[in-house]
C-alpha cells in the first residue's frame, strides 16, 4: 500500500460490514461509549449481539466512511468473533470537529451481524481503505462481468475512484485494459460502476465477497494505488479535502496512537 502522508501546520504525520452501501443493509451509526454499563477498565459493556471494537482506522472515500480496528469486548450471543479479532464495518458517525472519533472516542458498541472479518496479515489502515473500492471492483469483474484471462477490456472513468481498482482486479485475471474505440471483449460503464454500488449480498455473501478482496489485499495488486493518511485529530481536514476532489485516492484516518 502505497501511504502519503500530510503535514498540518505544526506536525508532521507518519503516518474511514462496508462503507459501499451497495453491499448490505446501511448500518446504524455506532453508539459510542456514554450511557452504558461499564467494563472495569471504563469502557462500554455489549449487550447481548454486540460486540466492543476499538477503532485503528477510519478509511474515507467518496463511498463513506469504514472502520476498522480490533475486538475488545464481545457480548452474549455474539459468537462469531472473539477478542483481539480484526474487523471491519461501515459506520455513519460523523469525523468533523465534533465527532466522537476526533475527541478520542475510539471504543464503539456495534451490532456483530455488521462486521466483517479479516486476516491479522492484513493491516488496519489497509482494510479501511480498500474494502469499499474493492468490493465496487469485485461486482464489476465477477457479479456484473465475467472477465477471465486474454479478455480485452475497455473501463470507463468512475468519480468515486473505483475504475483504478477495477482495473487492478483485471489485469490480476489475466486480462488487458485497453483504451475506447480499440476492439473489446468486454466493456465496464458507468452504468456498471452505479450497478455495483447498489449490489447488496445477503445470507453471509457480504463476508464471501469481502474475503475476496482481502486476499487479492494481501497479494498486492492494489498496493500501487496512494492512501492519504491524516492524523484523526485532522478529520476536518481530510473531510474538506475529500467533497472537493482534492484527494481522488483513499484516505485513512489514524489514531495519535497508531
Amino acid at each position: 500500500m502505497t501511504l502519503v502522508g500530510n503535514t498540518p501546520a505544526d506536525t508532521r504525520s507518519t503516518d474511514t460490514r462496508s462503507t459501499a452501501a451497495a453491499f448490505s443493509t446501511p448500518a446504524k451509526t455506532p453508539r459510542v461509549s456514554t450511557a452504558r454499563p461499564r467494563t472495569r477498565d471504563g469502557l462500554a459493556r455489549p449487550k447481548t449481539g454486540e460486540v466492543r471494537v476499538r477503532i485503528g482506522a477510519l478509511g474515507l472515500s467518496s463511498l463513506g466512511i469504514q472502520a476498522a480496528g480490533l475486538v475488545s469486548a464481545v457480548g452474549p450471543d455474539a459468537g462469531g468473533f472473539a477478542a483481539g479479532d480484526r474487523v471491519s464495518y461501515r459506520t455513519a458517525m460523523p469525523v468533523g470537529e465534533s465527532s466522537p472519533y476526533a475527541t478520542g472516542g475510539l471504543s464503539t458498541v456495534v451490532p456483530e451481524r455488521e462486521l466483517i472479518g479479516f486476516p491479522k496479515d492484513v493491516a488496519l489502515e489497509a482494510a479501511a481503505a480498500y474494502l469499499p473500492l474493492g468490493l465496487v471492483a469485485r461486482t464489476v469483474v465477477k457479479q456484473l462481468h465475467s472477465v477471465g484471462r486474454g479478455n480485452r477490456v475497455v473501463i470507463d472513468d468512475d468519480t468515486t475512484g473505483a475504475s483504478a481498482f477495477v482495473a487492478a482486479w483485471v489485469l490480476d485475471l489475466g486480462a488487458e485494459v485497453v483504451g475506447a474505440g480499440d476492439r473489446a471483449d468486454v466493456v465496464i460503464t458507468a452504468d456498471d460502476f452505479a450497478a455495483a454500488r447498489r449490489w447488496r449480498y445477503a445470507n453471509g455473501l457480504a463476508q464471501i465477497a469481502a474475503a475476496d478482496v482481502f486476499n487479492e489485499v494481501r497479494r498486492g495488486i492494489f498496493d500501487h494505488i496512494p492512501v492519504t493518511t491524516y492524523p484523526i485529530a485532522d478529520a476536518e481536514r481530510a473531510r474538506t479535502e475529500l467533497v472537493q476532489r482534492v484527494a481522488a485516492s483513499p484516505i485513512v484516518l489514524l489514531p495519535a496512537a497508531a
